[in-house]
Order: C-alpha cells, then structure tokens, then sequence
C-alpha cells in the first residue's frame, strides 16, 4: 500500500515539473503574440485610413465636388515613462502627400522603451497609395500646409476637393 503511493506522488511531481516548464514557455510567447498582433493592427488601420482618403479623393473629378469622411487615425501613447521622461511605447500615425503629390504616403513609427531608457523596438513602415494627377495637397482646417500626426488616435473630418485634403481633429 505504501508503494502505491509512492509512485502517485512521484507521478504528480513529474506531471507538475512538465506543467511549470510549459506555463512557463507558452506565457512569454502568448504575451509576445499578443504585442504583435495589437502592432499588426495599428498598421492594417493606418493602411486603411490612406487606402479610403485615397479612394475617395480619386473619385473627385472636378473643382466643385466635395467629399467629407469622418475616419479614426491610430496612435497609442503609453501613461508610463522611462527615467527620461519618454513613454514607454510609442506608436504614431503620419500620413502626407508625397513630394510631388501624386500619392499620400503614411508613416508608422513604433518605438519600445525599457524603464531604463533603452530603446527595445524602433520601427518605421510606410504604406503609398497612389493619387490620380499630380499637385495633391493636405492642409489643416486652419488653411496651413500640414501633414496628419497622430500619437494617441483619434478620429478625424476629412473634406476633400480637386487637389486638396484638408483635416481637422475631433473634439474627444
């Protein structure tokens, strides 16, 4: 009788020395996962905004047609800082014309920082969709030249007319 129980408890030993070593692979690799995946969001979201701006805008053809979206620009800024005072993770959304205006181009820039101030990640992707003609421009409600810069997300009213994109942010 005590033999058998000997051999059960050695087997619930074995069975929870194999169990700590699995919970302890697969929780890293499921936290890990679950970063890329919030990382492959921003950009497929990012990538949709220029793809419907673009859209649209290709579908002005002359100087009296207007158009209005009302479209959500990602970005994330993490509360927490590291010991310069930098947050912890950074994602931002760019989104401009290229130089010559025939195309809107976004930037996604996403930086990782360790409390320490090391920096873990820092990638940048751009995304192009062509514009039909040349000398497409994008300005701020206020009428100046600017380019969409958007660090925490929010959504935004897009007009758009012949040769112009003009934005304005809402209120939140």
């Amino acid at each position: 009788m005590n033999r058998r129980a000997q051999i059960t408890v050695e087997a619930l030993i074995i069975m929870g020395a194999i169990l700590l070593i699995l919970l302890s692979v697969s929780v890293p690799l499921a936290i890990y996962s679950g970063r890329s995946a919030r990382d492959v969001q921003h950009a497929s979201d990012a990538r949709y905004v220029v793809e419907e701006i673009a859209a649209v805008a290709n579908s002005v053809s002359n100087e009296y047609e207007r158009r209005t979206l009302t479209l959500y620009v990602p970005g994330y800024t993490s509360a927490g800082k590291d010991v310069n005072g930098l947050p912890l993770i950074e994602k931002t959304t760019r989104i401009t014309t290229s130089q010559d205006g025939d195309a809107l181009v976004a930037y996604l820039t996403q930086v990782r920082r360790r409390e320490d101030g090391s920096v873990v990640q820092n990638d940048t992707y751009n995304f192009t969709v062509e514009l039909y003609g040349k000398g497409w421009i994008i300005m701020a409600a206020n009428g100046s030249v600017a380019d969409i810069v958007e660090s925490s997300g929010a959504w935004y009213s897009i007009n758009i007319t012949l040769k112009n994109i003009t934005f304005s942010r809402e209120a939140s």
